[in-house]
């Protein structure tokens, strides 16, 4: 019987216990969402890593998951042998299957509930069968400031902020790099503007991978989800529909100009890795990886100066209210 084991807004992810190493993505999620999107990309996508990386040496620690089919539901031959291995209920719907990444080991789980899970909740994070399926998200662009573990705790695609993963020393500069590269590639080699794209750390392919740690052990850096990635061109309305696709997704990427001087250090490092491997993708002459690291950083300032416009006049109306003068 098929296991589901991540459930997003494109659709339900399963595994088949007799296949350990695949994954099947049902097209069952929210509207508008496709998973033959996915596999476009996805197929597309992995050519221009592989010409990157022997050619350019460039993006070398970034995995990805082998592309192994998109079956539609029409597929009835496919569908024959496997409908009755998921639960009652589940009718046939498109489906991708792709190579698994390999969920972190037992150690690493146990030792993340120590470090992050409230004490009165982690004997039952112990027992549950879904927090096996354990990903990492790495948040290089977030901070928190919760100071006690949290009550509601899954070890199912488990988000680190940045200070987190600076508490038990994770390697957060070569993972910025990592990026960097990764998404240099993805604009400038494969034309895409990585909307919604997630990354986790988790085991790399044999158990090895290109990170150590004391926490997580040997592990990679994944990019997988490719669902909402639309195609670019190479100019300045691509890098404005790539900065928004930069600003908008979950916080995976560095942010220019914060006030914390050790994020700030997290950009910079982002930053001339990025100008570095797109120079080395471009050529030399070409100003498209500055424009678009300037359009971040405008991006950035402005929503700055909107928040302070907006605190500003909240402040004065709260004022008025209270019937105080406001000059």
């Amino acid at each position: 019987m098929m296991r589901q084991i991540g459930k997003g807004f494109c659709g339900s992810v399963w595994v088949d216990p007799d296949i350990p190493s695949l994954v099947m993505k049902r097209e069952d999620g929210g509207p508008y969402r496709s998973v033959t999107t996915d596999s476009v990309i996805h197929t597309r996508l992995l050519p221009n890593l592989h010409t990157a990386r022997n050619y350019l040496g460039l993006a070398t620690r970034v995995l990805i998951p082998q592309h192994h089919g998109l079956f539609h539901k029409e597929d009835t031959d496919w569908w024959y042998w496997r409908a009755e291995s998921f639960p009652a209920g589940y009718e046939h719907t498109h489906t991708l299957v792709t190579e698994r990444i390999p969920p972190l080991p037992l150690e690493a789980r146990e030792k993340l509930i120590d470090l992050f899970c409230a004490e009165n909740t982690r004997e039952a994070v112990r027992k549950s069968r879904q927090d096996e399926d354990c990903l990492v998200r790495p948040y290089l662009g977030r901070r928190t400031y919760r100071a006690t573990p949290s009550k509601f705790f899954t070890l199912r695609n488990k988000p680190l902020c940045v200070n987190q993963m600076e508490s038990i020393n994770l390697p957060v500069q070569d993972y910025a790099r990592t990026m960097a590269e990764g998404l240099a590639v993805m604009y400038w080699k494969a034309r895409m503007d990585a909307n919604d794209i997630e990354f986790v750390l988790a085991p790399g392919r044999s158990g090895g991978g290109d990170f150590d740690s004391e926490v997580l052990g040997r592990h990679s850096l994944w990019v997988l989800d490719f669902d909402c990635v639309k195609m670019m061109t190479l100019d300045v309305q691509g890098i404005e529909q790539a900065a928004a696709a930069y600003m908008r997704n979950d916080p995976y990427w560095p942010r220019p100009g914060s006030e914390v001087q050790a994020d700030q250090d997290i950009w910079e490092i982002f930053r001339a890795r990025f100008l570095e491997a797109s120079a080395r993708i471009l050529g030399n002459g070409s100003e498209l990886g500055q424009l678009f690291v300037k359009r971040l950083e405008l991006l950035v300032q402005q929503s700055k100066e909107n928040k302070l416009a907006i605190d500003e006049r909240l402040g004065q109306e709260a004022a008025v209210t209270a019937g105080e003068t406001v000059i």
